[in-house]
């Protein structure tokens, strides 16, 4: 859930505040829409207010991290061996993540040889770079039904732990090349709406450092990514 800031202004005793205002009048207050950590929580004062910001990068489900789709109405999507799956977000708050997570549905990995998830930055054009990743690991899908949580590895100089910072576009990466690809959850979404919800890049062997934008073309399946403490 969204957080909208709002202005803060004093109002004298029994008047309601502005539309869009809060006051800081105990005796005057507006209800907050429900939030990470409270619901119909009554907002009374500003200093009261830090605690009710939602704590998600994104996501009412991901409380201190970010997740690029909805869990609502997730479908099965069918793994094509060595596409790398790359959906676009947007963090609404300061988040510090230290695992990446994709969610394996009901068809397991057969001979794995690298499944990797990474973390990237992305340019004006849509283009993007790599900043985190987690280490190749062939067990990742091999059981149905599981949420596959992995740790940032720091081989090749990449950090333990990054801070997505509020306001800024990032793209998750999920690449699994196998015999036999896991599904995983996903969400169908309206590929010609702007901005750009998700891209893919078939034919790899691991995730490139970088990706530029004519090599990653539009699709219309998100795969469900998470990022987490």
């Amino acid at each position: 859930m969204a957080y909208t800031p709002r202005t803060w202004v004093d109002v004298p005793p029994g008047t309601p505040p502005p539309a869009g205002a809060l006051a800081t009048s105990a005796a005057n207050f507006n209800y907050m829409e429900a939030g990470i950590d409270d619901a119909d929580t009554r907002i009374t004062t500003q200093a009261s207010l830090t605690s009710h910001i939602p704590d998600s990068g994104n996501s009412f489900f991901a409380k201190g991290g970010v997740e690029t789709s909805s869990r609502f109405n997730t479908s099965e999507i069918a793994g094509t061996s060595g596409r790398l799956w790359v959906p676009y977000f947007t963090a609404i708050v300061d988040t510090p993540i230290t695992k990446l997570a994709v969610s394996v549905t009901g068809t397991a990995a057969v001979g794995t040889t690298l499944a990797r998830l990474a973390l990237f930055t992305v340019a004006t054009d849509e283009s993007i770079t790599k900043v985190a990743q987690t280490a190749s690991d062939t067990t990742l899908g091999a059981n149905t039904y599981n949420v596959y949580e992995r740790v940032l590895s720091t081989v090749g100089g990449f950090p333990a732990s990054y801070t997505l910072l509020a306001g800024t576009r990032y793209a998750l990466g999920y690449l699994h090349v196998a015999t036999t690809v896991p599904t995983v959850s996903g969400v169908y979404l309206i590929d010609y709406a702007g901005p750009t919800a998700v891209r893919i890049i078939d034919a790899q062997t691991d995730i490139a450092g970088s990706y530029a934008v004519a090599n990653l073309p539009k699709h219309f399946v998100a795969a469900w990514l998470r990022a987490m403490p």
